[in-house]
C-alpha cells in the first residue's frame, strides 16, 4: 500500500463512482479500479459495494475513508502553506462566485492582481450557490463570493462581508409605466427556495402596491437584459449597471433611496488559506473600498 492507492480510493469515495473519479484524476478508469482492488486485497475486505453505475462505501470502507480524510486534510494544509513558506503566491487559485461577480467584477480585479503574481492560476467556478458551496465543503474550492446564500453548513464560515451599493432600475422610457414598475425580477428564491422575505419589494409597495415577482433568475446579467427589454425592474449591483445609468438607458425606480447588500466571502472552516487566496482577499477588499 502507498499514498497513491489511498488517493485513488479517496477520490472514488468522494466522487461517488469510478467514472467521476476518472474525470477528476484524469486517469483511465481501469487503472483506478486496479488500484482500489489492490488496496482491498491488502486490507482483506471490500471497500465499496455497487449501486448501479455508482458505488457506496461499506462499513469498513467508511472507516478507511475517515482516516483518508485526515491524511489528505494534512496534505492539503501543507500545500496551502508552501506558498507562505516560500513567500511566493503560486499554483491554482480556486474561487467560486455568483455569475455577475465572475463576469463583471473579477476580471478587472484579476487584471491588476495577476500582473504581480504570474505564477498564480485562477480557476473560477460559477453556478448555483448551493452547488458551489458543496464543492467548497469537499475542499475543491477555497473561496466563495456570493450576494445571497442559503443557510451554510457548519463546514463553512463567512470570512468577511463587504457592503456594496445596488440600484433599483427600470428602462428610462418606461419609468412611468405602472405595469412595468409593478413587475419585479427576482433572484433570491432561485438559490434559496425557503426565501419568504423580499426587502426591496417591501420598500417598493409604499409607492407601487401591486408590485410582485413576475420573473425569477439567479443570473444577474440576464436581469439587466430583461430590464433592457422592458420586462420589469430589478435590484442590481452598481458595478453591473454603471454604464447604462451613466448613458441614461436605465434610471432609478426610487430616486433618493439607497440600497446596499453584502458581498459575502466564504471559506471552509478551519482551513488554512493559501498565500494566493490571502493576497487575493486583500486585493478584493482594497478594490471595493477604493
Amino acid at each position: 500500500m502507498n499514498l497513491l492507492h489511498l488517493e485513488y480510493f479517496y477520490t472514488v469515495a468522494k466522487e461517488g463512482g469510478y467514472l467521476r473519479a476518472s474525470e477528476k484524476l484524469r486517469i483511465q478508469q481501469p487503472a483506478i479500479s486496479r488500484m482500489v482492488a489492490q488496496l482491498e486485497d491488502y486490507f482483506g475486505f471490500k471497500l465499496f459495494e455497487r449501486l448501479g453505475r455508482n458505488v457506496r462505501l461499506t462499513e469498513k470502507g467508511q472507516e478507511v475513508f475517515e482516516s483518508c480524510k485526515r491524511i489528505f486534510g494534512e496534505v492539503e494544509g501543507l500545500q496551502m502553506s508552501l506558498g507562505k513558506i516560500s513567500g511566493e503566491a503560486k499554483g491554482p487559485l480556486m474561487i467560486a462566485a455568483a455569475e455577475a461577480i465572475s463576469s463583471h467584477l473579477l476580471p478587472g480585479i484579476l487584471s491588476t492582481f495577476l500582473a504581480q503574481r504570474p505564477k498564480l492560476y485562477p480557476n473560477i467556478f460559477s453556478g448555483p450557490a448551493s452547488m458551489l458551496m458543496k464543492k467548497m465543503e469537499e475542499g475543491d474550492i477555497e473561496l466563495g463570493l456570493f450576494f445571497h446564500i442559503p443557510d451554510i453548513s457548519d463546514k463553512l464560515v463567512i470570512e468577511k462581508k463587504i457592503a456594496l451599493p445596488f440600484r433599483l432600475v427600470v428602462r428610462k422610457d418606461l419609468k412611468k409605466d405602472l405595469s412595468v414598475l409593478s413587475s419585479f425580477i427576482g433572484s433570491r428564491e432561485i438559490d434559496d427556495i425557503g426565501t419568504r422575505r423580499f426587502p426591496t419589494i417591501e420598500k417598493m409597495k409604499a409607492r407601487y402596491p401591486d408590485v410582485k415577482i413576475k420573473i425569477s433568475s439567479n443570473n444577474l446579467t440576464a436581469h439587466k437584459e430583461l430590464v433592457m427589454q422592458g420586462l420589469g425592474v430589478s435590484i442590481l449591483p452598481e458595478f453591473l449597471v454603471h454604464t447604462e445609468l451613466k448613458n441614461k438607458e436605465l434610471v432609478d425606480v426610487l430616486p433618493g433611496e439607497e440600497f446596499q447588500f453584502s458581498l459575502k466571502v466564504l471559506r471552509r472552516k478551519n482551513a488554512i488559506l493559501s498565500l494566493g487566496s490571502t493576497q487575493f482577499l486583500e486585493s478584493l477588499h482594497s478594490h471595493l473600498r477604493a
